[in-house]
Order: C-alpha cells, then sequence, then structure tokens
C-alpha cells in the first residue's frame, strides 16, 4: 500500500495545489489523499470539534484561515462535489467582507453539520460568547452562508465546544456547553434543528453539576436513529486535565435518555452517575487532581449502536516519570464497563496530540492517533491507525514521519470507508484522506515498534531531558517552575518564567548519567506575544558537563527564532545547563522556556 506520505508530498508539490489523489498505480484499495488548495491558519487546531460532514457524495470542511490583521482568523467553508473539484468561500461580516474572530487555539474552531435537506450549519469561534451560527440559504451552496443566531434558543447565555451531528431523520443537532457563571455552573445542553419546520429547539439540559465544568467530546448516530452523547467534567471553572468520562443515548422518538445499560436516566445528570461513567476516577478521588485524567474522547458507532469510546489518558501526575498520554479503548460489556490500554507511552520519549479518531465497521474497530516525538506541538509527528476485529490491536502508520501535522477528525461512511480531516496548521496545511475498509486488514506491528520508529526519526535521538531534575536560578511564580522546561509539553501554560531583576538567569538539567549528546534543542517565547520574536531568549550559552568540567557547546546572540538547535558534537555529559545573558526583548525582561531538549546521539 502506498504510504499516505507519498501522497502527502505529491499534494504538496503540486503545481496548481489542486485536489491529488493516490496515483492511478497504486491499489484503488489504499488509502487516498490529497492537499486543499487553502491555507488554513495556525489556530485551525482542536481536539472536540467536528469540522467535516458529508451528504450525496459531497464533502464538507470547515476550517480557520489567516485574517489580514494578526491574531485573527477568518472561518471558510470548502466543498468538493463528485467532479473533485473544491469550492470555497468565507462566512460573511454583513459588509461584504469575511468576517473575522481572535485566534483562540482549542476553543475558537468550527463545527459544522449538513441536514438532510443539504442546508449548512456552522457554529464558529465561541469561548463563552453568545451564539455565532451561520445557515446556508441554499442547499449544499457554501458560498450562501448567513448569519442566523437569532434563530436558536437560549440567546441569554453564552456557549463554548458546538460538536454536531446529522439525525437519521434529516434532522440536525449540537450538543454545546452553556456558561451561567453567576451561578458557577456549566452545563452541557443539547438542540435540534427540525428540517421539517426549520426551527432550533432545546432538546434538553443533558448534564449540569455546581462547581463543575461541562466538556463536549462528541455525538453519533446509529442506525436505530438514537444519539450517543459523549463529554467529560472538570472541577469549576476549567481544567485542560479533566475527570469522569461520560456516555449516554438520546432516543427522538420516544424523547428519553438512557444509560449503557439502557436504564431510564433523567436529565440533567449529575457529575458520576451511575453507568453514565466509562472512566471513573483511579487514585486520588479529587476533581481537582491533575493526575490520571482523561481527554478529548470519540465514540465508536455501527447502525447497531455502541461499539466503544476512544480516549486520551493521562495515568500518572504531571511532572513525575509522566512520558505522555495513553490511549485507551472502553466498551460496555452488557453489565459493566471494561477500560484497555491501546497504546500506552510508558518511559517512551513520545506523546500524542489531543486529537482521536474511533470507527466502526465490517466486524473492525479503528482508532486513530497522532504520535508525537519529543512531545512539543507535534515537531515530529504521524498519523497511527490501531485496528482490531476478533484479536489483538495491530498499529500501522499512514505515511512516514512530518513536521507540524496535528489534528484530525474522521467520519465513518456508509460504505465503511473512513474520511479522515487532517491538518498540520502550523505549515497551514489541510487534506482529506479516504481510508477504505473493501482490502483486507493490512499488517500490523507492536505500538512499540511504531513509536521507536518516530523517536528515532525526531532529529537526533531519545530526548534525555524528559523530566530529568532540573534546578534554576529563580522562578517568577509557583506555576513557573523550572520543572515546565522539561516535562515534554509546549503549551503556554508549561514554561520556566525566571524571576524579574534576575538580569542572568540560569537552568541547570541533570541526565542522572553521562550520555553522548547529538545537540540541544532549545525552546522559548510566548505564542500570544504581538512581535513573536521579542519575548524568546535573545543571547544565551549552552554548556555540557563532560568529566566534571563544564565546557561551551555553543553560543546564541541576537536571537529571535523560537527554536534553536544547538549541535553538541557527540560529547559525552551528564548536566546541559543554560547561562543566559540577554532574556528577552519585552519590556518585562523574564526568559520565557518552553522547553529544554537535550537530545541524544542515534
Amino acid at each position: 500500500m502506498r504510504s499516505l506520505l507519498l501522497s502527502l508530498a505529491l499534494a504538496a508539490t503540486s503545481v496548481t495545489g489542486v485536489a491529488v489523489a493516490t496515483p492511478a498505480a497504486a491499489s484503488a484499495r489504499a488509502p487516498q489523499l490529497e492537499r486543499l488548495p487553502y491555507q488554513v491558519d495556525s489556530s485551525n487546531q482542536a481536539g472536540w470539534w467536528r469540522p467535516a460532514d458529508t451528504l450525496n457524495g459531497v464533502t464538507y470542511f470547515a476550517y480557520n484561515a489567516p485574517a489580514a490583521e494578526a491574531g485573527r482568523h477568518e472561518v471558510h467553508i470548502a466543498s468538493r462535489g463528485g467532479d473533485g473539484q473544491w469550492r470555497d468561500a468565507c462566512l460573511p461580516d454583513g459588509a461584504g467582507g469575511c468576517v473575522t474572530y481572535v485566534d483562540d487555539i482549542g476553543h475558537n474552531q468550527p463545527s459544522i453539520v449538513v441536514d438532510g435537506d443539504g442546508r449548512i450549519h456552522a457554529f464558529v469561534s465561541m469561548h463563552n460568547n453568545a451564539w455565532r451560527y451561520y445557515q446556508s440559504t441554499r442547499p449544499g451552496d457554501v458560498t450562501s452562508m448567513a448569519e442566523a443566531a437569532a434563530q436558536l434558543p437560549d440567546r441569554d447565555l453564552r456557549f463554548t465546544y458546538p460538536v454536531t451531528v446529522r439525525g437519521a431523520d434529516g434532522d440536525a443537532y449540537v450538543l454545546v456547553r452553556a456558561d451561567q457563571d453567576a451561578q458557577r455552573v456549566r452545563a452541557g445542553r443539547l438542540y435540534r434543528y427540525d428540517t421539517a419546520a426549520d426551527t432550533w429547539s432545546r432538546v434538553a439540559i443533558v448534564a449540569s453539576g455546581a462547581n463543575h465544568s461541562f466538556y463536549p467530546d462528541d455525538l453519533q448516530v446509529d442506525g436505530r436513529g438514537r444519539v450517543h452523547i459523549l463529554w467529560e467534567w472538570a472541577s469549576w471553572p476549567a481544567s485542560a486535565h479533566r475527570h469522569l468520562g461520560s456516555y449516554a443515548v438520546y432516543d427522538p422518538a420516544a424523547g428519553t435518555f438512557a444509560d449503557a445499560s439502557g436504564a431510564p436516566v433523567t436529565t440533567p445528570l449529575a457529575p458520576g452517575v451511575g453507568n453514565v461513567v466509562y472512566q471513573p476516577f483511579e487514585g486520588d478521588e479529587t476533581i481537582t487532581s491533575q493526575n490520571r485524567a482523561v481527554q478529548t474522547a470519540k465514540l465508536a458507532v455501527d447502525d447497531t449502536g455502541l461499539r466503544g469510546i476512544a480516549y486520551r489518558y493521562l495515568p500518572e501526575a504531571a511532572g513525575s516519570n509522566f512520558a505522555g498520554f495513553d490511549v485507551r479503548y472502553a466498551t460496555w460489556d452488557g453489565s459493566a464497563w471494561r477500560r484497555e490500554t491501546v497504546a500506552a507511552n510508558g518511559d517512551l520519549p513520545i506523546d500524542n496530540s489531543a486529537t482521536l479518531g474511533a470507527t466502526h465497521a465490517g466486524g473492525r474497530t479503528r482508532l486513530y492517533f497522532v504520535a508525537e516525538a519529543n512531545g512539543c506541538a507535534g515537531t515530529h509527528s504521524q498519523v497511527v491507525v490501531a485496528e482490531r476485529g476478533t484479536g489483538e490491536w495491530a498499529f500501522r502508520t499512514l505515511g512516514e514521519v512530518r513536521q507540524g501535522l496535528q489534528r484530525l477528525r474522521v467520519l465513518r461512511g456508509r460504505d465503511g470507508a473512513d474520511l479522515v480531516y487532517l491538518t498540520a496548521p502550523i505549515e497551514g496545511a489541510l487534506w482529506r484522506a479516504v481510508v477504505p475498509r473493501t482490502e483486507p486488514p493490512a499488517r500490523g506491528e507492536p505500538y512499540a515498534a511504531v513509536a521507536a520508529r518516530l523517536a528515532a526519526a525526531s532529529g537526533g535521538g531519545t530526548n534525555v531531558a524528559l523530566n530529568a531534575s532540573v534546578t534554576a536560578s529563580s522562578t517568577l511564580r509557583a506555576d513557573t517552575p523550572a520543572t515546565e522546561a522539561v516535562d515534554g509539553r509546549c503549551g503556554d501554560d508549561s514554561r520556566w518564567i525566571s524571576a524579574e531583576g534576575d538580569t542572568a538567569p540560569t537552568l541547570t538539567v541533570d541526565l542522572g548519567r553521562a550520555v553522548p549528546i547529538d545537540s540541544v534543542r532549545v525552546r522559548s517565547g510566548y505564542s500570544k506575544a504581538p512581535d513573536p520574536g521579542t519575548d524568546v531568549l535573545r543571547s544565551f550559552t549552552v554548556q555540557l558537563r563532560v568529566d566534571g568540567a563544564w565546557r561551551e557547546a555553543g553560543a546564541v546572540t541576537g536571537n529571535t527564532s523560537p527554536l534553536v538547535t544547538v549541535p553538541a558534537g557527540g560529547a559525552t555529559a551528564d548536566q546541559v545547563r543554560l547561562l543566559i545573558s540577554d532574556p528577552s526583548g519585552s519590556p518585562i525582561d523574564v526568559a520565557r522556556v518552553y522547553e529544554v531538549e537535550v537530545l541524544a546521539t542515534p
């Protein structure tokens, strides 16, 4: 089977940039991938969203596109008809231009659904905002989108995380978090668009709990028309580490809700109720705990109903020996939830991006995720598919290692083929992939083999600084300690920041043993800086401790790049340190370091 990377490369090097499928010489049963001829914004990334839909052979993709003003984005919807041609239009602003919204990764991303009559419904860029909703005035026409928030109920509330699906009867549904901050409640609400009446109405407040926040994950519809609902809970007001993975099913014909056993339940559901919870607390049973967290769950549903739930799971407290999230799969066996770890990262220098896909058809379950080397914003990553029929999980990669691949969304087609929305937002790329099920299952391999290859291809080998012992000359706050610089994460909430007044801050990483070092990568700055080059480390020296003595590996001056790589030439060292002579070019002159990665010689 031709690799996804080959298709990806062909698409990327196309002169016109229009759709490029797998070459004709390749098997018709192989995955087919084409790069959209449009650029996406760096904010085009989320784990909860549903930015894709299909109807009557037409594919619809929604995405954030770059706006003229820095820090903002437009929202576009593209469609691909049976002729293979893409058509694209932005959501209008009412004055003949394109509406723009503030960039907010993980919040301000679009979800769409096309109802049975072909109307396109788009919920966009809401983070504690009133409804931002657009509807097409002509069926299937992405150029006819118009603002239509007045059609929706509960317009006095603020909303986040809209997740959509089309019902078996063609009606449209959206699951969303509604914020009532004055009452310290952020509840989950389900709404339905009746195509016969052309009206929206609220189905129910699905779940609500004082001092808790509801996080929508997924909606799916089975062959009986039932709507399967998936969500997580966090302590008030919000957290990236969530708990109590929860599931319920709504029967539109009866107007009732049930748990996994089929027993009726009364809404709104409180946090932690009965068979609704597929992933309970493990260990410290406090919802404020930062350990053993749930993220980014997705439903595998077929015509018969629920087949399972895929989700990311943090098995240990952040900052211990944590190397990354595991991928788990939960199934209902008729009397209880059964949970298994599909891909365990353990001590491997591999994480997976906050994105998952899950489908079931033809007796086979597939889980899609993006494996990341060294855990920093998908610097080196690739799509991994775990597939199982009646035996064990087998893993295969869709393509070779790439840079910037971060988010995906997967939809199961009527023929069992999977439609994959795949984006590398940092490089501005978006692809459409079709992965059929008509071929015999591809031969797989253990996940450890996939992870080892990814680590080896990540540019210098294993990051031996990951979760190593680390000390700093100062810290700005309790939530910016030195350990944040070696935790494998590169978010704004995971940085070592030195104290104001420390004009020459230092950071020392103790590797615990002497290791041959290929290079040292230093990632610094602040993603929301008006000028990205001002908040990075401007001048610093990288030193290695070799045989008890410090040696200079390299000096950097006048830097404006968020990523600097300093070669180490294979020197065997047991400690690495940064001597920072010019912490920053911003008014607050502190060092802001996302991560120090010490790459061992392969």
